[in-house]
């Protein structure tokens, strides 16, 4: 039986919006995306933060477990990159990092509304399928 797809939102932020988004700054954008976030019981981890924790983990319970340890551990050490998953969130809804399509879609919609290309840049959906989503360069294969 073939596993149906699984999806995930991400959203990005402006440099100054990350800064205003993890403070204690109020602002109305961050009221609305707030709101949104409660609405579908999502929550945000910046993709920075996830990579570090994966690199923590596999650190903790060994490497030769964490298939893709040495590229996400290479890639947190190039500053661009860096800079940008600090502003590249992803949305967990219900504490899950993927999930049903309805779901997806539906805070997506809610989302796009927010879209200014000012403070909130962009949203995107990726689904689980490994042909649609970035594989390791071949070295670390």
């Amino acid at each position: 039986m073939i596993e149906p797809l699984l999806y995930q939102v991400r959203i990005y932020f402006s440099s100054e919006f990350t800064d205003i988004f993890s403070s204690k700054v109020t602002s109305n954008k961050k009221d609305a995306l707030v709101s949104v976030l409660i609405k579908h019981k999502g929550t945000l981890l910046s993709q920075y933060d996830g990579f570090m924790g994966y690199v923590l983990e596999a650190e903790k319970n060994g490497i030769e477990n964490y298939p893709l340890y040495q590229w996400t551990k290479d890639c947190l050490e190039v500053k661009e990159k860096v800079q940008k998953y600090k502003k590249s969130f992803t949305i967990y809804i219900n504490n899950e990092e993927v999930y049903k399509k309805d779901l997806a879609d539906n805070i997506e919609k809610d989302l796009l509304e927010l879209v200014d290309k000012v403070t909130i840049l962009r949203i995107s959906k990726h689904d689980t399928n490994p042909e649609n989503n970035p594989q390791p360069p071949s070295k670390y294969k």
